[in-house]
């Protein structure tokens, strides 16, 4: 153990590659622990479009409580599996509660259409009720998604990597004039 910190004192690219996996490690071990706190395997997730303005505005970065169908009432926002594609992810309001074989179903409505949806959602679909937003943060978030703000994400991680490489060579450098 001893030799293991030693080289880390002298070694400050290892210190950087401990320290990034301790944060994706943390990283992790959060958006789990919000998994199980909120019974909800999206529990945060970004509002793409503007279909519940202005309730909910395009970069909100929304909270998501798994509930059960039988809690769910008319007005309450949720989010689902679109009926017309699974993958994608909906956040509309509840304005109309049926029975569906032995279960619930819903007929919902963004806040800035004119329309209902022209679907109904089984309750199986249902991921959860949004219960808090955070503004803007969703923003962020769908930058760094797309192509230029992961090339940043790169060039920020190779920077500091060079960084970390010519810090190390520097102290070499000077501990063998000190000699």
């Amino acid at each position: 153990m001893g030799k293991a910190i030693g080289y880390l004192r002298k070694h400050e690219f290892a210190k950087l590659l401990i320290v990034a996996i301790l944060l994706i490690s943390a990283s992790l071990a959060t958006w789990n622990g919000l998994k199980i706190a909120l019974n909800a395997d999206n529990p945060i997730l970004v509002v793409v479009s503007g279909s519940m303005v202005p309730t909910l505005n395009v970069g909100d970065l929304i909270i998501i409580r798994g509930v059960p169908s039988d809690e769910l009432s008319v007005g309450t926002i949720i989010v689902f599996h679109s009926p017309a594609d699974y993958d994608t992810l909906i956040v509309h309001r509840i304005v109309e509660k049926m029975r569906h074989d032995e279960d619930y179903a819903f007929k919902t409505k963004g806040d800035f259409n004119h329309y209902e949806d022209n679907w109904i959602v089984p309750s199986k679909y249902v991921v959860g009720a949004y219960i808090g937003k955070i503004p803007y943060i969703g923003f962020v978030v769908m930058k760094l998604k797309e192509p230029a703000g992961m090339s940043v994400i790169i060039f920020i991680i190779f920077i500091l990597i060079i960084m970390e490489f010519f810090e190390e060579r520097k102290k070499k450098v000077a501990s063998s004039k000190s000699i």
